[in-house]
């Protein structure tokens, strides 16, 4: 009898946890986290819509990361021909295997109305290696993930 109260209990509370909210939409300011419903990129500012319905609007520069529909974006500096340049962007990590992070950026190509990718490995916050397709498949193997789930 104590057993299937136990084994009960488990369940029920098993269950309460999935039906539960996790929490994966926040935003990392300079301020600290915080925890919102919806988040939607804009031109320079990031829209949120907090917990309790209310609606902020928060400026690129003062966000550090967010976390929307599960994935988590990092704000890194954008490099050319290996050297940083004043410019950061959102990216998408992809995984962490050590000191290294794979990441994943989009670009808009206007002209032909498609988006592109380019993937990155990064060390902290500085770009370790910009991939080709070549190396993509090897560092897919490093990090264990395959390429259509890029």
């Amino acid at each position: 009898m104590k057993k299937s109260v136990v084994l009960l209990a488990a369940v029920l509370f098993c269950l309460s946890g999935m039906a539960r909210d996790l929490g994966n939409t926040w935003v990392v300011t300079n301020d600290g986290k915080i925890d919102c419903k919806k988040v939607s990129m804009g031109y320079n500012k990031a829209r949120i819509v907090l917990e309790n319905g209310q609606k902020e609007k928060v400026q690129f520069s003062m966000i550090n990361s967010f976390s929307s529909n599960g994935k988590t974006f990092d704000k890194l500096p954008l490099y050319k021909d290996n050297k940083p340049t004043n410019q950061g962007a959102f990216m998408e990590l992809i995984k962490n295997h050590g000191e290294l992070s794979l990441y994943k950026l989009a670009f808009c190509d206007l002209g032909y109305n498609q988006i592109t990718y380019q993937y990155f490995l990064y060390k902290g916050n500085k770009q370790y290696l910009k991939l080709n397709e070549k190396s993509l498949a090897n560092i897919c193997l490093y990090f264990g993930v395959s390429e259509d789930e890029l």
